[in-house]
């Protein structure tokens, strides 16, 4: 029973190994097609563009307050008073 399932697990690491081979396996041709084909990247540039997206894509915009609620937010609460017990 050992000497099967290290039998079986032979033959099922040759078989993942062939199927890896074939994936990663990429032409002469496909390999210079592909660096052909990329965009030098420039990082300033992408700065640039993401921030000019960002500029583009909201506006602020009000909302309804609740009742009684200051226009500015929640008014500063006064502290608790100090104990004299000392």
């Amino acid at each position: 029973m050992v000497a099967s399932s290290y039998g079986l697990s032979m033959f099922t690491q040759t078989r993942y190994d062939l199927h890896d081979r074939k994936v990663k396996t990429v032409s002469k041709e496909q390999e210079l097609n592909l660096k052909a084909n990329r965009k030098k990247f420039d990082i300033r540039e992408e700065y640039f563009r993401l921030s000019a997206a960002a500029d583009e894509d909201w506006e602020p915009k009000r909302i309804q307050r609740p009742k009684g609620l200051p226009e500015w937010g929640v008014p500063p609460t006064e502290p608790p008073p100090k104990s004299s017990s000392s």
